[in-house]
């Protein structure tokens, strides 16, 4: 065979591809908040009640000390004027075929796709809700099902972050959260499995912090592109050693 042509090398430009490829995709679908929340200050009771203003802000945060915990659906959906925050741990966590933008701010795009091409001219707005999150999926968020402590399940769009460390741990503390009305957008889209699960036809758990999510979106990006690189990295080192263990003969790049 040619040595252009040798079989190491067609290996090593397949196998290439397949990396690439694949770390792209991860890049899509890895929630750098997992991240965020390994170094993120957690969110204590003293700090709600000091702020003086309460419009939802901090749900999804880690909590920290003085979030009450919750024990039972009656206590979860119970009827408040305020925002009442709590938290709990879980054993259960189901992810649902349906997802939202994490921000509004999202919603506009004037680089999309029409077919195969690049499309950089005009507006594409899209849909704040979905089945399918496409290759958007960093700009959306999903809804799970998770389990309280008195067995019963609630809807919650909770952080997808959380979801990454329930499926590492077992089970895991939830992020601040509250009970709140679900919209028109979220009552269609979860109609399915409220009523298959016998869910609360009215309200879902809020655990995804939009503020942080929009205060620090760069820093997502970076987290986001920071992973691409280790995955690559990860690969070159990998393709050097075995390079440097068997010689020249199995030379990948030569």
């Amino acid at each position: 065979m040619n040595k252009g042509w040798s079989i190491p090398k067609i290996i090593f430009n397949v196998v290439s591809i397949v990396v690439i490829l694949g770390a792209s995709y991860l890049v899509m679908v890895f929630p750098a908040d997992f991240v965020l929340d390994l170094f993120w200050e957690k969110c204590d009771q003293d700090k709600i009640q000091s702020s003086s203003y309460n419009y939802g802000q901090f749900a999804g945060l880690p909590a920290g000390e003085g979030i009450p915990n919750l024990t039972s659906s009656e206590q979860c959906y119970k009827n408040s004027e305020n925002i009442e925050y709590f938290t709990f741990r879980t054993k259960k966590i189901i992810p649902l075929e349906a997802y939202r933008l994490k921000s509004s701010s999202d919603a506009m795009d004037t680089k999309y796709r029409r077919g195969r091409r690049l499309v950089s001219s005009g507006v594409k707005q899209w849909n704040t809700y979905g089945k399918k999150a496409g290759f958007k999926r960093y700009l959306f968020n999903r809804y799970y099902l998770v389990k309280l402590p008195d067995g019963t399940y609630a809807a919650a769009f909770l952080d997808d972050g959380v979801y990454l460390r329930y499926c590492i741990t077992g089970s895991v503390q939830l992020p601040v959260g509250y009970a709140a009305f679900m919209e028109s957008g979220e009552k269609k889209l979860l109609a399915p499995y409220i009523t298959k699960y016998g869910l609360h036809e009215e309200k879902i758990l809020r655990m995804f912090c939009q503020e942080r999510y929009e205060e620090y979106k760069t820093l997502n990006y970076l987290v986001l592109i920071s992973i691409w690189i280790f995955v690559l990295g990860l690969y070159c080192f990998l393709v050097m050693l075995v390079e440097k263990l068997f010689g020249n003969k199995f030379s990948m790049t030569n």
